[in-house]
């Protein structure tokens, strides 16, 4: 019995409405955690609600002549957590993770908050596979610790870049940070950060065209994306907003131009359904994960041609 049998609860409803395809390389893992948030709990219905806004969109690409239905997913359900205990739950998502790595397949996580990410991490680790990272948020989430927590949404990369052993990591979206985050980060030269006003001064392209040069001797990456790196007004239903953000297409436009044949995983976090307007945030996460599975089957297909 694997870990994914102890630790995962089907779901009422699959992602998108679709039903699994085992030959799919996509699985989807659901972790409705939140008990490391600090200022709008909520998120633990986020795996649920993404779900459902899922299949209310049509399933083509925004960019390519693809639809979602043909490439096909596994929707795993969520895992088990634990109300209150972070260290636990972290340890079953690496357990879950593990085993999907294991079978070759693409871990896409919807949470929930951003510790999750963390327990991907470790799982990756624990796998021999050290992935540079790109993360949209607002936030550089470096602190050393947060209210008393090491492991916590506010703590999240930092952890993940000491597990990690130096790898690179590109943010897009940050505004927002404590002197703290901002003095590590320039102390750091496997970080890059781009603005929100860096795209404003240099343009998207060029802008995107500077995370593919720093990451390009990257042999794997996994992409996290929290959901208030967007701006409040694309997506109100976070669990911090922050104004100034990144638009909705300019989000769609990173992955459709970043994401390649190098992507092991990815997280879609930070949804917080209690402050969503009409589901607009929850269906901006549903059409950025359509989106990071569509392009990676593109650039794979591409590589194996």
């Amino acid at each position: 019995m694997s870990l994914k049998d102890i630790y995962l609860t089907k779901s009422s409803k699959n992602y998108a409405g679709l039903e699994n395809n085992k030959n799919s390389r996509y699985e989807i893992i659901g972790v409705p955690f939140d008990s490391s948030t600090s200022y709008k709990p909520g998120t633990r219905f986020g795996p649920d609600a993404i779900r459902q806004a899922a299949s209310g969109l049509e399933s083509n690409s925004y960019f390519s002549d693809i639809y979602l239905e043909d490439i096909g997913i596994i929707d795993e359900g969520d895992v088990g957590i634990v109300i209150g205990d972070i260290n636990e739950t972290l340890n079953r998502i690496t357990g879950v993770i593990s085993d999907v790595i294991q079978e070759n397949k693409i871990p896409i996580m919807i949470g929930g908050e951003h510790t999750i990410t963390y327990g991907s991490m470790r799982a990756f680790k624990k796998q021999g596979i050290t992935p540079c990272l790109i993360v949209i948020d607002a936030h550089y989430d470096l602190r050393d610790e947060y209210l008393g927590l090491k492991n916590g949404h506010a703590s999240v990369m930092r952890r993940s870049l000491e597990l990690l052993g130096g790898t690179k990591i590109n943010y897009i979206g940050v505004r927002a940070y404590s002197k703290e985050e901002k003095n590590y980060a320039l102390s750091k030269n496997n970080i890059n950060t781009i603005k929100p006003s860096d795209i404003y001064k240099v343009g998207l392209i060029n802008a995107i065209n500077s995370v593919k040069k720093f990451l390009v001797d990257c042999k794997h990456i996994y992409l996290s994306i929290d959901m208030d790196g967007f701006d409040p007004s694309y997506a109100p239903g976070v669990g911090n907003p922050e104004p100034g953000g990144i638009t909705n297409i300019e989000g769609l436009t990173i992955i459709n131009q970043i994401v390649d044949e190098r992507l092991v995983g990815a997280d879609v976090v930070e949804v917080s359904p209690p402050y969503d307007q009409g589901g607009i945030t929850s269906s901006l996460a549903a059409k950025l994960i359509n989106e990071i599975i569509m392009k990676n089957y593109i650039s794979l297909s591409k590589k194996n041609s």
